[in-house]
Formats: C-alpha cells, sequence, structure tokens
C-alpha cells in the first residue's frame, strides 16, 4: 500500500493517519505542516527513515496496520458526494485545523451512529483532491438542498447579494454563551444571527529588517500604501486564482481604487504563507522588506533580523464561519456544539487563529485589535463582485508597472 519510495508529503496527504506513525517514531511535531516543513516535501520515505536510522520494512508495517485500522473505521465521512445531494455537513477548514477537525467529526458521527443507528451524511474539503473553495454545496443555486451545517472561510459567494436573497430567513445563531470581546468590539459578531464567526486568520506584517535598511517599520495598513515601500512587499498567494481578495477589499473599503493602486506599486511578489515564513530574513532572490502573512505562518519564521507587527489600527482579519439551517439545527446539534466549543476553540488558539468562544484564551498579544470589513459593508456590496473587481484593478496596474514580470515565481 505505501512504498519507501513514495514521497512525504504525498503519504501524509493520501493517508492522513500516517502521521502518528511518524511521530511516534520521533518526528516529533504538532502539525504535518510543521513536520513537512523539516522533512521536505519531495524527500522520498526511504531516505527519511535511512537519515533516521529507522527500520524500513518494519515502519512500513507500521504504515500499513494504522491506515488499514483507520479506513476500517473510517466509515462517517463521506469521500465523494453527488454534487446537488442534500448533506448534513458540508465544509472545509484552513490547514492548521484540517486534522483536528476531520478527528472530532470522525468521532461525532461515529457516536451519532452508535446512538441512533443511521449515519449522517457528512462532507470534508481534504486532501489535494479538493479546491477547498466549497463552490460544490452551491454549485445547484437550490437553497432546498444546502447543507444542515455549512463550515467555510474568507469573503466567497456565500457572502454574495445572490446567495443572501436566496437564502433569506433560512439560518440560525447565537450559539455562543460568551464571545470574545476583541472580535465583538471589531464588530464580527454578526447582528442578524445568520453568519456565525467561530474565528478569524488574522493579517500580520512580518518585517525583514536587513532588507527594509533605513525604512521605518510599517505598522499600519495606510502606511503600506506610501511609495516608499516600492517593491518591497510580499503578498499572499500561489498565483493569479489564489491571491487573498481581503486585502484588496479593505484597501478598497477606505481608500478606493487609487489606494488599490497604490498599493500594487509596492508590490514584488505574491507568496504562499509557508513559503513567506522561510523565505522572510534569507538572501532569496524573491523576498522582500515586508511579508503580508497570516499570524500562524508568522510565527513559525524564527530568524534573527525578522520581527512580527501587529497593526496599530488592527489585523484585518477574514472571517471562518457556521451556516445552520433552522430546519435542521436540533439534529446537526452535536456538530454546532463543537465548532463552537472549547475544546475546538482551544484548537484555534493553537493555531494562532483567534476563536470567538470567550472562554477561552487566545493569546493575542498585549492591545491587539482587528480590523473587520462590516456587516452592513457586507449586505450593501456584492462581495465575490467586487473582491473579482479590485483583484483586477491590483493586477491591471501591477502588470502596468512590472511589464513582463511574474507576480508568483
Amino acid at each position: 500500500m505505501i512504498t519507501g519510495t513514495m514521497k512525504v508529503k504525498e503519504i501524509l496527504e493520501n493517508y492522513p493517519e500516517s502521521f502518528e506513525v511518524f511521530r511516534s517514531n520521533g518526528f516529533d511535531y504538532e502539525q504535518p505542516e510543521d513536520f513537512l516543513k523539516v522533512a521536505g516535501p519531495d524527500t522520498m520515505l526511504r531516505t527519511l527513515l535511512y537519515v533516521r536510522g529507522i527500520n524500513q520494512e518494519l515502519f512500513l508495517y507500521y504504515l500499513d496496520n494504522v491506515v488499514l485500522k483507520a479506513e476500517a473505521e473510517r466509515q462517517h465521512l463521506l469521500e465523494d458526494f453527488v454534487p446537488g445531494e442534500k448533506l448534513d455537513f458540508y465544509g472545509n477548514t484552513i490547514c492548521p485545523l484540517k486534522f483536528t477537525f476531520r478527528d472530532a467529526l470522525e468521532e461525532i458521527e461515529r457516536e451519532h451512529k452508535k446512538q441512533y443507528g443511521v449515519s449522517r451524511k457528512c462532507y470534508l474539503e481534504f486532501g489535494k483532491m479538493t479546491d477547498d473553495t466549497c463552490g460544490e454545496a452551491w454549485d445547484h443555486g437550490d437553497p432546498e438542498k444546502f447543507p444542515g451545517v455549512f463550515f467555510s472561510k474568507e469573503f466567497n459567494e456565500y457572502l454574495g447579494l445572490d446567495f443572501q436573497k436566496k437564502t433569506e430567513g433560512m439560518f440560525t445563531g447565537g450559539f455562543y454563551e460568551k464571545v470574545n470581546p476583541v472580535l465583538e468590539e471589531a464588530g464580527l459578531c454578526d447582528p442578524e444571527n445568520i453568519y456565525n464567526v467561530y474565528g478569524v486568520m488574522a493579517e500580520t506584517f512580518l518585517i525583514d529588517k536587513k532588507r527594509l535598511g533605513d525604512l521605518p517599520v510599517p505598522r499600519t495598513l495606510e502606511a503600506l500604501l506610501d511609495p516608499m515601500y516600492e517593491n518591497n512587499i510580499i503578498i499572499f498567494g500561489k498565483d493569479r486564482e489564489t491571491i487573498s481578495n481581503a486585502l484588496f477589499l479593505y484597501i478598497y473599503k477606505s481608500y478606493g481604487e487609487e489606494g488599490i493602486r497604490k498599493f500594487a506599486g509596492n508590490v514584488k511578489h505574491a507568496l504562499h504563507g509557508s513559503v513567506m515564513s522561510k523565505t522572510a530574513g534569507s538572501s532569496r532572490s524573491e523576498g522582500g522588506a515586508i511579508y503580508l502573512v497570516s499570524w500562524f505562518f508568522a510565527q513559525t519564521c524564527v530568524r534573527k533580523d525578522v520581527e512580527v507587527v501587529w497593526p496599530d489600527d488592527g489585523a484585518i482579519t477574514l472571517p471562518m464561519y457556521m451556516l445552520v439551517r433552522k430546519d435542521d439545527a436540533e439534529r446537526v446539534k452535536d456538530i454546532t456544539d463543537y465548532i463552537a466549543g472549547k475544546d475546538f476553540a482551544e484548537a484555534c488558539a493553537k493555531a494562532y487563529t483567534p476563536p470567538m468562544n470567550g472562554e477561552m484564551d487566545a493569546n493575542l498579544p498585549p492591545g491587539a485589535a482587528f480590523q473587520w470589513l462590516g456587516w452592513d459593508f457586507i449586505r450593501s456590496h456584492d462581495i465575490p463582485t467586487l473582491a473579482e473587481h479590485c483583484l483586477e484593478v491590483f493586477w491591471q496596474e501591477w502588470q502596468r508597472l512590472h511589464p513582463g514580470g511574474v507576480l508568483c515565481p
């Protein structure tokens, strides 16, 4: 099933339960992503085991056994589904939380089957075969086929006006007895109790002091528009389709299209967050002085002369939220209880993803604040259309200023 010539990343993506075998054999990392950064995603298993002096035959035996056991037990989450099929749960979350959430959802469904004798239909986007967009949940556009619990992230079509109109009166909220006061103050609690934000991705500034030189350390979003930082900023993205739209929405709201054009002149490249954390403080040619990166990835960079700056005007936030159908709320209560509960909030906090649950210490830096696009803004603008427009404004200006340049090297 698993061979020594398979790459470590390939094994972890296809057989997530294999991570525990690595951990029990001396690879002591909290998350698979941390392990891959050190081991190298393209490293063959036999090479890794040889370097560590681990018996390959015995290790493969352990891997095969844990995979077979997991496959025998994993009968509770759908591996695939027919688009348009009514599901009890459909969702996706950020990489640092995927393993934790998947394991918890498996256990919830196992207990549900034991108690009620029937299985629910639950699908979690996971692994390399998914595009992480949650798009299939709304491909049909039929509200009656929408999942009982929908679990999503970022600014996407589910915050759009068309979706809001077609699903009006359909969802419920109020799952938290106590909310994070900092997120509440920022306005992330939906006053209409439709979108239940369970946590946020907070964008921070990762500063390479050597590359910055004599320039002042930027400490606000507005500062990033100053031409003194020309060609010095790295933003998140692997290609044009995955460039984070959140930043442009926030700039547009406060500074309009002209603000986006000013910002475009300061952007050098777009890199994935995991690459940013390895590039900041290095001599790599694709590096820059300022990296706009999630708090999670910022924490993984420990190089000398690299500083994490929490913006004085608040970190911009990308919402992670759930939508819960009123007519399914009781039937999926065990799932929503977990999402809104302390255990998952603790997992969010450990992943440097501030949770909404106010019973859990989010471990925020002193004085940390957040920016939020605002529910009024979301309900008066078609977010997917506006996000695409803002990206196009940025893209055209960046290409004009960098003729023949490559944004995502």
